[in-house]
């Protein structure tokens, strides 16, 4: 296993003090709109002499979201140039963790190699979100490149906080981890399909236990027949690479009642099977284990966050792959439950191998169940790239993910669960076949299929078919996965206030 270690950011604290003296290439402080009432402006402003208001106003910055302007120093403070970048009124954590990237870049542009962020004035979620920013941009994913793949240099950048160094200390350390996790994730994902089998994914799911005190289980192709989930092996016939049924738990050191759960879908390559993807749709198929890959980056960050309930995560790995051996459309699987399944096209696998974690994580009776993958085509067109999908039974619980959410900077829109479309699923010759019958609403009749796996009155599913993989740098993520749903699960597992 190659190690991961892409982040090449990190944040620390400074101990409070007057950030014009502070040696640095680059001295970056968010503003809120009302200049002449910021005291970060009236300190700059007194030692450039006057002029850094005559040169913000000058350009027109009015410190509006997102706005920026960038004023070289000129020897006159410690630091050789200032970033103010606009906060906006009201600003949300979304808007520091973009302060954050804004650093990175601008530090990337100038070939800066000290950055000092002026914080005195935020609160501790304002902190987190800033070390998130930062580090979620600062990713570069060099796995496979030669000695002259870093693009760019690795950062360290100081911020100067508030009046309570423990909390704010706290604060940057929250926002490390969950950028870390993020991270993780990402490498799994942007793994090629060669390296990040199924065995790859139950090294590393080993390797975390390990480092983290979590309990894990590996069942290979004979303990998942053990296991009875005939879904996952009739999905791994036709691939040369073995299967892995993961299991990893986390326990609290307080006594816990019951346990929550957690299911990713893990598919390491998708060809479709026989029912064959295009060329073009094949070329981003590594991406079809971000479900286990998001799970395993929750897990690996619990020791730190400590939930006071214990967590328990399913990751059922495996290709899905074209071969003589290969599950054939109108061929009729048993899954852990009992259930049948007629399979119609073999390129619906995801929701199979889920069908059968499902299952088998709802006999232990957790008090609620959420699985994520990358589930159906059909979420891009309703939701895009940007916006990811939960369905679920439990209003309170879908509730609370949106919110998570929301928190998070990784927004989660709700799909009905429409049971009149469950008629799609009935099949002639087994219980439930795998695909409807209309070809239409595609993310809500996957959502069905699984319901019928599910025996937990709190369950959400989470389909980031959309917003797990991009070919473009979008805001906090280069090309390559994004690892969206990380930090929503670790927010959501956080004791509530």
């Amino acid at each position: 296993m190659p190690p991961m270690n892409n982040t090449f950011a990190r944040v620390y604290q400074l101990e409070s003090g007057p950030c014009a003296g502070m040696p640095a290439d680059l001295l970056a402080i968010g503003i809120e709109p009302g200049l002449s009432d910021s005291d970060a402006i009236k300190t700059l402003d007194s030692s450039l002499k006057g002029e850094a208001v005559k040169e913000i106003t000058r350009r027109g910055f009015d410190a509006r979201c997102g706005s920026q302007v960038m004023i070289p120093t000129y020897g006159a403070i410690a630091a050789r140039n200032i970033l103010m970048f606009g906060l906006g009124q009201d600003p949300q954590p979304q808007t520091l963790r973009l302060f954050g990237e804004a650093v990175v870049k601008k530090a990337q542009e100038i070939k800066a190699r000290t950055i000092v962020i002026d914080a005195h004035q935020a609160s501790a979620p304002f902190l987190t979100a800033i070390a998130e920013g930062v580090e979620l941009s600062a990713y570069q994913f060099l796995q496979y490149k030669g000695a002259n793949g870093q693009t760019n240099p690795a950062l360290t950048i100081g911020v100067v906080a508030g009046r309570h160094p423990g909390s704010a200390r706290n604060a940057l350390e929250d926002g490390h981890r969950m950028a870390a996790a993020t991270n993780f994730a990402r490498d799994l994902i942007n793994t090629p399909a060669e390296e990040a089998t199924p065995e790859f994914l139950a090294g590393h799911a080993q390797t975390l236990a390990r480092a983290n005190g979590l309990h894990c289980e590996v069942y290979d192709r004979a303990g998942i027949q053990r296991l009875g989930l005939g879904a996952l092996l009739g999905v791994a016939k036709a691939s040369p690479r073995e299967p892995r049924f993961i299991e990893l738990r986390y326990k609290p050191q307080a006594p816990t009642d019951g346990h929550v759960a957690l299911v990713g879908k893990g598919i390491t390559f998708d060809s479709g099977g026989l029912s064959l993807k295009g060329a073009a749709a094949m070329e981003e198929q590594k991406r079809d284990m971000t479900g286990a890959a998001l799970m395993m980056a929750v897990m690996s960050e619990l020791a730190y966050f400590r939930p006071p309930i214990e967590v328990r995560a399913y990751l059922p790995c495996t290709e899905n792959m074209v071969g003589s051996r290969a599950i054939k459309p109108g061929d009729v699987l048993r899954t852990r439950c009992g259930k049948t399944v007629e399979v119609l096209n073999t390129d619906a696998e995801g929701r199979l191998v889920l069908a059968d974690a499902l299952a088998y994580a709802c006999e232990s009776g957790p008090k609620w169940i959420i699985d994520a993958g990358t589930l159906t085509a059909a979420v891009r067109s309703a939701l895009g790239t940007r916006v990811g999908a939960v369905l679920g039974n439990d209003a309170a619980l879908v509730q609370r993910l949106r919110e998570a959410g929301g928190a998070a900077g990784e927004p989660l829109w709700e799909l009905p669960l429409v049971t009149d479309y469950a008629e799609e699923l009935k099949s002639n010759v087994a219980d439930l076949r795998n695909v409807g019958t209309s070809g239409n609403a595609g993310t809500i009749i996957c959502a069905l299929f699984l319901s019928e796996f599910v025996s937990c009155r709190s369950w959400a599913h989470l389909d980031l078919s959309g917003v797990a993989f991009t070919n473009r740098a979008i805001p906090l993520s280069p090309p390559g996965a994004v690892g969206f749903g990380v930090r929503t699960l670790l927010r959501l597992l956080q004791p509530r206030s």
